[in-house]
């Protein structure tokens, strides 16, 4: 029996906002495949919750501007043992 679902592993990476840089503008929270990004009203800025992130890197690519950045997994505390 074969199957055809996709079957994604988590990266080396995980993703990770830029504060200073962002613009709050919401076009990665529409590319992110996971549902790893979210928003925050009161800052106007994306979040990314490392827990949910696979590190794929299409947030990264699609930013204009250039406010995230991809890090390695072990150096994030909370994605580390994923």
């Amino acid at each position: 029996m074969t199957h055809s679902t996709a079957v994604m592993f988590r990266a080396e990476y995980v993703a990770q906002v830029e504060w200073d840089v962002c613009n709050g503008c919401r076009a990665c929270m529409l590319i992110c495949p996971f549902g790893a990004i979210g928003h925050s009203a009161a800052q106007r800025k994306a979040t990314i919750d490392p827990n949910r992130c696979y590190g794929c890197g299409a947030c990264r690519s699609l930013c204009k501007k250039a406010a995230i950045r991809l890090q390695d997994r072990s150096a994030v505390a909370a994605a580390a043992n994923l």
